[in-house]
Formats: structure tokens, C-alpha cells, sequence
């Protein structure tokens, strides 16, 4: 099922399409607040915003007008979205919301919507919020005109020392061209090694392990023609990235899979493109197309460039400990957005902080505090209550004397008089028992407790 909105009649066609990732598969780290009970992923709340919104003003800075967003299939996540889309959306990118299988991997998502994809595109997913200038990133893809430019990022703290992320990966860049060459996953009882013809076609490599990938890819048009053709290649951060970095130095791989064929297109045109200039000299072909060493008559159609982000914040909310940073860093003090809307009523002595947000139409009683958290739309909130350091979803009730200390809260829960709550995760329409004193556990339907 294929739902497409239409925000404005005059469209222009830009220069790169977006795919967005939005949410399936690997969800389940944001288990249980993704639930179909509560909200798919993409609409998860960070800052009282749907998390989606961020990749959307992010693709409108870019000048990105077209996107396909790909969701899974199953519940009623496509419905939730797709009717946010369409009912409560402004902005200026037009969405295709395209539903594939939940067990669908990035790369065979990418085949089942290939037919929607008509030129150069971008891939990113719906949990990214970055400060990153998006012109910054485009711009250097054109200048080296590379088959694939991937962004990475130096991780906060708290993102990397997360239990539930692996280790930051081997990253391998060559660095007078900022040329992607080597990316391997890292582990405790792993060796590092790498081959002699990565070495011989790049001498120097500057191997990073504190950079995180932020799994947006830019990829010209006729890598999808690759991918269409072969079903092996399942993950784009597992399979297509490492065939693309290997096909820079590896000859008999660029022949075995037929990659000159793939890139013909776009060699062809800028060929014709370099004939037809009055200032191009004859080395700029070799240096585009990356002369090999060891065999002077191949030169590789691929280029697989890295844009390192350091000066700024960068994070995606794809578990549970960095989607609460999300939301921490989208309200933290200082930043200029409504901390209390007209709509909601807080009692006089009621303190609410400089590094949180009420939502809509939220009443909270009297000698209560809210500190570094989220609370959303249609909350009632009790006395004396205290909430730090937490997101609360929309239409949640919270009893007087509760305390909640680094939880999430999913909609329509309830907390009940004097209950007590620590890092838990609550799931929709739980009701946490009064008096309850809970710490570390994830509060599911039927009052089933999962440690």
C-alpha cells in the first residue's frame, strides 16, 4: 500500500531523492515503547515533536523535496504514520509511504522500492537529529562526485558507553582525499588486520575507533541497479558499503561483479562533459576514476567518500539510552522553543524547568517539579510529584506523591498515588499499581514484567 501527499500543486523536482529508514526490523531495541499499542518508531515524541519531523527539516535545509519513507507492514504503524503525514504535516517535502515485510534488511527495502527511484539519492533514517548543515555534506558529494559519501559522527558519551551498543567500528579513511577504505566491526577478542592491496593502493590510512556511522549514505543513481541485480547484498551497512569500499582496490572484484557495467552510465556522461570543457587537463579523468598501482591499465569506477562530523550534535534515537538523550538534547536549557504552552495549566508552585517542556492542554498540580524531562499533550499530573530526567508521552496521568526518575512513559499510562519509578520503561495504557516501588524493568500489558 503506497500512500502519497500532495502539499503544494507547484513541485519542484530536486536533485537527490530521500529514503527515508522508518522504523522496522531492529525496533525492537525500543522495545516496548514502539509497540503497536503506542507509536511506531518514526512517531516516536523527542522534544513533544514526532521524531521524523527532524529528518524532514533536515531534507527541507537541503533542499530535498522528494522522500519515500519506508515502514514495515505489520500492526498498524504505515496507518499511524502515513495519517500524521497527511493530517498534521506543513512542511515542504512531498512523502511516499511505502510498507515493506518487518524482517525486510535495509538493502532488499531499497530493491522493493527501486521503481520509485529515478536519480541520485540519499538514505537516512527517521531516528537522526543533527546540527549538521546538510549543504555542507551535498556539497563536498559533488565536488568529488563519489559513488557513495557516508557521514560519521564522534558520538556523545553517553551514546558511546551505551550497554546496548556494540563497539565504535574500525574506520579506515585515506586522508588527502578523505577516500572511505576500510570499515570493520570491532570486538574485544578480535585481531585488526588488513590486505595488502588496500595498503598498496592506499599507503596512508588513518584508522579511527571513535566514530560512529550515522548510516546516511548518499549513492548515485546506478548503485540501485546494482543492488536490484543482486540479491546477496542484504544490509547496506553490512553488504553494499564494504562491496563499494573493496571495489576501489580490488580488480578481480570490480570485474566479477560486473561494476563497470553499472557505472557506464554515469562514466559515459562525464566524459562527455570533461570533452566539452575549455579548462579540463588530462589527469583529472586519472584522478577521478583512482588509477590502481599494481595494474596501471585499472582505474576503478568507485569512490567511497567519508564526511566527518565533530562539531556539533549528532545522535540517533535507536535505543532506549539514546533516545532519551534525544530528547534531553532537543529541550536542554537555552535552546528557543515554548517551554509552556497557553494552553497548559501549572500550578503556582509548581516548578518546572529551564531544560524542560509541557505540552498541550497538560494540568499539573501544586509542589510538583519537572526537571530535565518531556511531558506531553493531555497530561494530568497530581501533587508534590516529581519527574526528572524522563519522557512522558501524551494523555498520561501521574498520582500525587509519584516519583519518576529516568523513565519513559508511554501513552495513556497511568501512575498511580505513591508509586515510585527508576529507569523503567512503561508501556501504552499501563497502570502502575500505587504505592509501587519499581527499578530497572520494562512494564508491559497484562502487568507482565520484563527485567
Amino acid at each position: 500500500m503506497n500512500l502519497l501527499f500532495e502539499k503544494t500543486k507547484h513541485h519542484r523536482h530536486s536533485e537527490f531523492q530521500a529514503v527515508i529508514l522508518g522504523g522496522y526490523g531492529s525496533s525492537n531495541r525500543l522495545y516496548p515503547i514502539s509497540e503497536d499499542d503506542n507509536l511506531p518508531k518514526a512517531l516516536l515524541p523527542v522534544g513533544n515533536k514526532p521524531m521524523i519531523t527532524y529528518t524532514l527539516d533536515w531534507l527541507e535545509k537541503a533542499g530535498i523535496t522528494d522522500a519515500i519513507v519506508v515502514i514495515q507492514t505489520t500492526g498498524n504503524a504505515q496507518q499511524k504514520l502515513s495519517g500524521y503525514l497527511s493530517r498534521n504535516y506543513t512542511g515542504s517535502v512531498h512523502c511516499n509511504v511505502v510498507g515493506v515485510d518487518e524482517d525486510c534488511e535495509t538493502a532488499e527495502a531499497l530493491r522493493a522500492i527501486k521503481d520509485k527511484i529515478d536519480r541520485d539519492f540519499v538514505v537516512l533514517p527517521c531516528d537522526l537529529v543533527t546540527e549538521l548543515n546538510p549543504r555542507e555534506l551535498l556539497d563536498q558529494h559533488r565536488l568529488n562526485g563519489s559513488t557513495m559519501t557516508a557521514l560519521f559522527y564522534e558520538p556523545s558519551n553517553l551514546e558511546s558507553a551505551s550497554k546496548d551498543d556494540e563497539l565504535l567500528p574500525y574506520v579506515g579513511i585515506e586522508p588527502t582525499h578523505d577516500a572511505l577504505v576500510y570499515k570493520a566491526n570491532r570486538s574485544d577478542d578480535e585481531d585488526f588486520s588488513m590486505r595488502m592491496s588496500l595498503l598498496t593502493r592506499f599507503p596512508r590510512v588513518r584508522i579511527h575507533t571513535d566514530l560512529q556511522d550515522a548510516h546516511l549514505y548518499i549513492f548515485k543513481h546506478w548503485v540501485l541497479d546494482m543492488v536490484t541485480d543482486k540479491e546477496s547484498i542484504a544490509s547496506i551497512s553490512d553488504d553494499l558499503i564494504p562491496m563499494l569500499v573493496k571495489c576501489q582496490y580490488q580488480k578481480k572484484m570490480v570485474e566479477r561483479e560486473n561494476v563497470e557495467q553499472y557505472a557506464s552510465r554515469y562514466q559515459n556522461l562525464l566524459k562527455t562533459a570533461l570533452s566539452l570543457s575549455t579548462t579540463t587537463c588530462d589527469d583529472i579523468d586519472e584522478d577521478v576514476f583512482m588509477p590502481d598501482p599494481i595494474h596501471p591499465s585499472f582505474k576503478s569506477p568507485v569512490t567511497t567518500q567519508v564526511f566527518i562530523y565533530r562539531d556539533g550534535f549528532c545522535g540517533r534515537g535507536n535505543t532506549m539510552a539514546t533516545y532519551t538523550e534525544l530528547n534531553r538534547y532537543v529541550i536542554k536549557q537555552g535552546t528557543p522553543i515554548l517551554r509552556i504552552p497557553p494552553t497548559a495549566e501549572v500550578a503556582p508552585k509548581t516548578q518546572v524547568g529551564n531544560d524542560s517542556i509541557i505540552g498541550e492542554h497538560t494540568k499539573i498540580d501544586e509542589r510538583s517539579s519537572v526537571k530535565k524531562s518531556s511531558v506531553g499533550a493531555h497530561c494530568v499530573i497530581g501533587k508534590n510529584v516529581k519527574i526528572a530526567n524522563s519522557v512522558i508521552m501524551d494523555h498520561v496521568v501521574i498520582g500525587d506523591n509519584a516519583k519518576v526518575d529516568g523513565c519513559v512513559i508511554c501513552n495513556n499510562a497511568k501512575v498511580l498515588d505513591k508509586a515510585v519509578l527508576k529507569d523503567c520503561e512503561v508501556a501504552s495504557d499501563f497502570v502502575v499499581e500505587k504505592d509501587s516501588q519499581i527499578k530497572g524493568e520494562k512494564l508491559v500489558a497484562f502487568r507482565e514484567a520484563i527485567s
